[in-house]
């Protein structure tokens, strides 16, 4: 939220071009702040997919794993029973 200020008087020309100037320098400095949050949240958000798409392709590698182990499991049972 906005601070509320005190009404600046505006007597000349110069007066109200420095107002403007002003403003826009406060302008400038919220809207890069606001740019480089919302930069740090997007690395964020693709450090995060990125991590996603990691342990996905772990948990997949995982269950491949234990599938080999699983038929090497049964072979082995069956070599036993013969």
């Amino acid at each position: 939220m906005a601070k509320k200020k005190n009404i600046v008087p505006i007597n000349s020309m110069r007066d109200l071009v420095d107002l403007v100037n002003h403003n826009s320098q406060v302008l400038d400095r919220r809207t890069k702040k606001l740019v480089k949050s919302a930069r740090n949240m997007k690395i964020l958000y693709f450090i995060a997919v990125g991590y996603a798409i990691y342990t996905a392709i772990e948990c997949r590698k995982q269950e491949e794993q234990l599938y080999q182990l699983s038929i090497k499991a049964k072979k082995l049972e069956h070599n036993e029973g013969e």
